[in-house]
């Protein structure tokens, strides 16, 4: 994984299948707080993480993702 500080929407990326709770290709997450855990996306608006992802494959250990917005 890229540092996500240095992502932008459009880029793609990669991520440790062990991160992601329960992957799913199609499906969009956010980056926890402090961790390096991904979470399931949505649309509350309180949500103030620094990057969304959206997984296109799943490879073994590695979900390949696309950088989908940036909220911070």
């Amino acid at each position: 994984m890229q540092d996500i500080k240095n992502l932008e929407v459009g880029m793609t990326t990669k991520i440790g299948t062990d991160q992601v709770k329960n992957p799913e290709v199609g499906s969009e997450y956010v980056r926890d707080f402090d961790s390096n855990s991904w979470l399931l996306f949505t649309e509350d608006p309180a949500e103030d993480r620094p990057v969304v992802v959206r997984i296109d494959s799943i490879d073994g250990d590695f979900c390949h993702c696309t950088v989908t917005r940036k909220l911070s």
